[in-house]
């Protein structure tokens, strides 16, 4: 061993108990730079003897640490790093950050390390928001530490000016062999296998890469590193692995090779426990990143979307409802079959979200199946039926509602034309003014005529402003009470459609009085202040 090596530790202990101890005050001060502020005198003491431990290691040359599941080892050396439960949980945190190699070089500073135990605070998501914890500390002007460098020692050797040419090479040559056996192998190790770059550096190439080909070679590479997390149980680490590949395949500068790349690798990582997983974090009420995990699932295959559904239908809990329920309208129409099984269920509550997620959906391929659920027979499931058959339109959609306000009982009828109106369906415009214009000796659609009156004025064409006029001049000698009612409802539909028409029909009612004309000036105040608001 070279004499600055011998002397690296001025005390009796070796480089791995050595690491060990720097390794839990770095755990110690991580967990003081996330729970004290700034200005805290323990922060600040911790934090020193975080910066003590570590320069000792590194006072004659750099070291790199691999950073492993469960704990570290230390680059192209023998010497090995005893874990304990604050090396442990050190090592979890770089590994959910991406962290695969640390390499502290001599010239630290205690705001070097600070800096880094400050991008380590940061969740993994918002570090994969930020491009890493490389380039977090590349942004404050780090360069004592180096996160997942493979070649240390040709930076560093680099960065030892005044040297000769020759003995820079000779030293470079020297660490390489003893630091990092990964760039210069054994003979008869695995040289293509020790140089494989890791997760983070594949991840970063394939944003660089445009090739098609290449593309999908990194990406099959970046398959056969990630599995090892999902067999491991590393979900967290490789959660940020799906977030990158979510946004590779969503990058519009991307082919569509390359799309479709990111994406095959994306279906295969996230199959069975590691969407379980995420799942649990979708149902959990406090977790902040519930988007994201949606931006994942969209990406699923089916049998992602059946583990969705199972979930949904087994949670008792609202707000897990609403949470998976978010993530099938996001999913889309890969969802829809799923869904429209759900529809023949026997939990009426089943079926019920099942018909809002269509609705959300809006796909016009679901309204068969919405048809037969219009004519269930629990009201609420029906209620939701028509919400959804209005949402979604179409030819067919307005056809089953309108046959409902011809067949149905007269709540159903009501919500149909209800839903109608709110839609604005212009297809429904001319049924509801025959419906309106009806005549009804005994009453029997008096409801259903005022619903039609105000479905129309809220469809707003100003079209059948003339068929309005006329109801309202039409004089009857039977039911005049109904008739007068229907007036009413009438004149607050030639308000809501508005225009120089409406409102000299109206001013011409206005200037009488009764019943009629106290409704026509009501209306033409409300107009104008429509139009006021609009201005």
């Amino acid at each position: 061993m070279p004499e600055d090596q011998r002397n690296l530790l001025e005390d009796s202990e070796d480089l791995g108990a050595a690491c060990q101890k720097a390794l839990a005050e770095t755990s110690k001060a991580l967990k003081a730079v996330s729970f004290y502020p700034d200005n805290h005198p323990l922060r600040s003491q911790i934090l020193s003897s975080a910066y003590e431990a570590i320069t000792n290691l590194v006072r004659h040359a750099p070291i790199t640490l691999i950073v492993q599941r469960g704990g570290f080892a230390i680059a192209g050396r023998q010497e090995t790093i005893e874990s304990n439960p604050m090396t442990k949980a050190l090592a979890q945190e770089l590994f959910a950050r991406e962290l695969q190699r640390l390499t502290f070089l001599p010239e630290l500073s205690q705001a070097d390390l600070s800096a880094l135990l400050t991008a380590l605070a940061v969740s993994p998501q918002k570090i994969a928001e930020e491009g890493g914890v490389a380039g977090m500390l590349a942004r404050n002007g780090v360069s004592a530490v180096m996160v997942n460098q493979i070649d240390v020692t040709a930076v560093y050797t680099k960065k030892n000016v005044g040297q000769a040419e020759e003995e820079s090479g000779e030293g470079g040559a020297e660490v390489v062999e003893e630091r990092t056996p990964e760039a210069a192998p054994a003979q008869g190790s695995a040289p293509a296998q020790a140089s494989e770059p890791g997760i983070d550096e594949i991840l970063a190439a394939l944003v660089a890469e445009t090739d098609g080909e290449r593309y999908r070679q990194l990406a099959r590479l970046l398959l056969k590193k990630a599995l090892p997390l999902k067999l491991d149980g590393n979900y967290d680490r490789l959660y940020v692995v799906l977030t990158r590949l979510v946004d590779q395949q969503a990058d519009p500068d991307k082919s569509t090779v390359c799309r479709d790349a990111a994406h095959t690798v994306l279906q295969q990582l996230i199959l069975g426990e590691m969407a379980e997983h995420l799942l649990n974090h979708l149902e959990d009420v406090d977790f902040p990143a519930k988007e994201a995990i949606c931006r994942i699932l969209r990406l699923s295959g089916p049998e992602v979307v059946d583990a969705v559904v199972r979930r949904l239908t087994a949670t008792g809990s609202r707000a897990a409802r609403k949470a998976l329920g978010t993530a099938l309208v996001r999913i889309g129409v890969q969802a829809q079959p799923q869904l429209l099984v759900l529809l023949k269920d026997a939990r009426v509550q089943v079926v019920q979200m099942a018909v809002a997620i269509l609705a959300e959906i809006g796909n016009r391929d679901a309204v068969k199946g919405l048809t037969l659920t219009a004519y269930h027979p629990e009201g609420r499931v029906r209620m939701e039926s028509i919400r959804a058959l209005a949402r979604i339109g179409g030819m067919e959609a307005t056809g089953v509602l309108l046959s409902l306000v011809q067949e149905g009982d007269e709540a159903t009828a009501l919500q149909a034309i209800s839903c109608l109106g709110s839609c604005r369906n212009q297809a429904a415009l001319d049924p509801l003014l025959r419906l309106a214009g009806k005549r009804d000796l005994r009453g029997k659609l008096h409801a259903l005529q005022l619903e039609a009156l105000r479905a129309i004025g809220r469809i707003g064409d100003r079209r059948v402003l003339g068929v309005l006029f006329k109801l309202v001049r039409r004089r009857s000698l039977i039911g005049t009470t109904r008739r007068m009612e229907q007036k009413l409802v009438a004149v607050d539909a030639i308000a809501a459609l508005g225009g120089d028409q409406a409102r000299a029909f109206l001013q011409g009612y206005a200037s009488g009085s009764g019943e009629l004309a106290e409704a026509a000036a009501a209306a033409l105040q409300a107009m104008a202040q429509r139009e006021a608001g609009h201005e």
